[in-house]
């Protein structure tokens, strides 16, 4: 699984993802290894799905209601990963806490998922269940697609 995670995740927590929980045979990398700072989603998100990537990651929940991007998660056939507001206002330290408490549950989802589906991860500790987000692909692809 090729996952790739966007600028409203900090570079060291995916560092940390690789080192200390990531699944062998998995990869996972970070928009600003590939890309400039500010690269627009709907930009570095078909590119990484050429280059095989699977899964994109990102801080920002509010991707969901920009249509352009919606666009390009739809067209490029990723899963993503959409993690809570509560995590992106909590402190980095906590957050990295979060997301390596959270990574087999992660893990568990993109196993069962197919092309486009989209998860949120809850901001909580003890057991997590991630939840599947319905996002409206047609009103962004417009009714042809």
């Amino acid at each position: 699984m090729k996952i790739r995670a966007d600028e409203h995740i900090a570079p060291k927590i995916v560092r940390a993802i690789q080192m200390l929980v990531l699944r062998a045979g998995w990869e996972i990398s970070h928009v600003r290894d590939v890309h400039d700072a500010r690269t627009a989603d709907e930009t570095w998100i078909p590119r990484f799905a050429r280059e095989g990537g699977q899964v994109i990651l990102s801080g920002d929940r509010k991707m969901l209601a920009r249509p352009h991007q919606i666009k390009a998660i739809a067209e490029s056939g990723v899963i993503g990963v959409f993690l809570s507001s509560q995590w992106a206002q909590a402190q980095r330290h906590i957050q990295a806490a979060h997301l390596i408490h959270c990574w087999p549950e992660i893990e568990r989802a993109l196993l069962e998922s197919k092309e486009r589906d989209c998860w949120k991860v809850p901001f909580e500790y003890g057991a997590v269940t991630l939840q599947k987000l319905s996002v409206n692909y047609s009103e962004a692809l417009g009714s042809s697609k």
